[in-house]
């Protein structure tokens, strides 16, 4: 068994029909995609490295890996737990280098799945997932600008629902799954015979 991670999810990839809803206390299959919000900066690590992610709250992690697979279009960081960004790497970037930064870790919404693993050199980064606990921001919407919806950051929260709704929580939910990773290796399909 590794570690429990807290990983995001947005409603809307549940309502697009690339999962079914999830439940707290069930299994799941599923790859990690990476955001960076203000990009990663490579980094010559003093004596032995070793890759991590230190939460910092909901689905964002201070986080210090190494590249381990670069393409064109997309790339790969071993975080100790391999995660995926569908985007061009930096130009910086080199295959074995070392990045840190803040990220957020989510669901790969369906780029991995539906189109990066069947690409040859794809390395396998569909894990399966154990999952603990499920959370649901709970702030409402307030308009900010003529047109422009977001959430009212004076009253932001969480709160612990058993399983997501994506269909009738609000059109736009957010949740975050408390998630430990098995001990399987990590695979390019779904299929793991886990429901």
């Amino acid at each position: 068994m590794s570690g429990t991670l807290a990983i995001g999810l947005s409603a809307w990839i549940i309502q697009d029909g690339n999962y079914g809803d999830f439940s707290r206390g069930t299994q799941a299959a599923f790859a990690l995609e990476f955001y960076p919000p203000a990009g990663l900066a490579t980094y010559e690590p003093q004596g032995a490295a070793a890759p991590s992610l230190i939460h910092l709250g909901n689905a964002h992690y201070e986080a210090s890996g190494r590249v381990a697979h670069l393409a064109e279009d997309w790339w790969v960081v071993d975080f100790g737990t391999l995660a995926f960004r569908d985007q061009r790497p930096p130009a910086n970037m080199r295959g074995g280098c070392w990045v840190r930064g803040e990220i957020y870790l989510g669901i790969d919404p369906f780029f991995y799945f539906e189109r990066l693993a069947h690409r040859p050199d794809a390395p396998a980064v569909i894990y399966d997932w154990d999952i603990e606990k499920i959370e649901m921001q709970t702030a409402p919407f307030i308009e900010v600008a003529p047109g422009l919806m977001q959430r009212d950051p004076a009253r932001l929260g969480w709160k612990e629902i058993p399983k997501t709704d994506a269909w009738h929580d609000h059109p736009a939910g957010e949740y975050v799954l408390h998630c430990r990773r098995l001990d399987s290796p990590p695979r390019r399909n779904g299929s793991s015979g886990i429901p």
